[in-house]
């Protein structure tokens, strides 16, 4: 499976559920965490991601199949995908601690391990600020709570630097495309959005009532953008997928972000995961809103 699938699978979840699958959430009515915590399994990207961050490389045992960075996830055992995992390789891997997100099946998976006597801790992460709760979290649970402060507060200096830098005025409209055809956008009501107004820009899409709309033709002319990004989807050569979506945007040749020809494609991987790689993700989309003022 492409590795960008999960994140097209949770949109697709958004679209059909009540539950919210990234936010900070802490299971209620379960005992306490262990004490002292030395295998751990990871069952997200963005979970894993917050592990290694934490220097708790060595404790780690297993982790999704869709766990792809930092690169040292290679070498660790599988435990089934985001949206599958398999509860026969999380139980070999013999973890003190199974780490999950909250959305259906991996509560179902955290749910079936506290009742064969595995430690699981759950939590989502929807918004930005839940994601600096999780990661304080996974700290407290893993030992690494010093740690974990210092991961979020040089996140957040970080992003202030670049919110002095990117200002207030002068707002970048964006059009955030998630899928081409049929297309879907990045609506209000999504860390996406988030992202646009950290890195000064904003959400050329109004409220909607799905997080990720979909929109017609009329609706792009309509809203005036300047900028179209879409994040990679595939592993190919991103400078070959941005003159293909110059050609695909094309036929919009009266829309400022077309005539202008600012229309890009990120990486995919740093900007879709909501995880210690924030100020990359939110510094990336910047440099496309604002490019003058990373000149030097």
């Amino acid at each position: 499976m492409n590795k960008w699938w999960w994140l097209l699978l949770i949109i697709l979840c958004w679209m059909g559920a009540g539950f919210a699958i990234f936010g900070f959430q802490e299971d209620r009515g379960v005992a306490p965490l262990p004490s002292q915590v030395n295998r751990i399994v990871s069952m997200a990207p963005n979970l894993t991601e917050v592990l290694f961050a934490l220097g708790l490389d060595e404790k780690i045992v297993a982790v999704s199949n869709d766990s792809d960075y930092p690169p040292e996830t290679a070498d660790k055992s599988k435990a089934g995908t985001f949206w599958q995992p398999n509860i026969e390789a999380v139980i070999a891997a013999k973890p003190d601690l199974a780490i999950t997100l909250g959305f259906s099946q991996q509560r179902n998976l955290a749910q079936r391990l506290k009742r064969i006597g595995y430690n699981s801790l759950t939590l989502n992460i929807e918004k930005v600020s839940e994601l600096f709760e999780a990661i304080e979290k996974i700290g407290a649970a893993t030992g690494k709570r010093c740690e974990a402060n210092e991961l979020v507060g040089d996140i957040r200096k970080k992003l202030d630097n670049l919110s002095a830098l990117v200002g207030t005025n002068n707002r970048v409209r964006l059009l955030w495309v998630v899928q081409r055809e049929p297309l879907r956008v990045a609506g209000r009501d999504t860390f996406v959005n988030e992202m646009i107004e950290l890195a000064g820009g904003e959400n050329a899409i109004g409220p909607t009532v799905h997080k990720y709309p979909p929109i017609g033709a009329e609706q792009v002319i309509a809203c005036g953008v300047d900028v179209i990004i879409e994040p990679a989807m595939e592993q190919e050569d991103l400078a070959k997928q941005q003159d293909k979506a110059l050609q695909h945007w094309s036929k919009f040749k009266n829309v400022p972000a077309v005539r202008d020809r600012r229309v890009y494609v990120i990486d995919g991987d740093t900007v879709s995961r909501l995880g210690p790689r924030l100020y990359e993700g939110v510094e990336t989309i910047a440099k496309c809103l604002r490019p003058e003022l990373f000149e030097n």
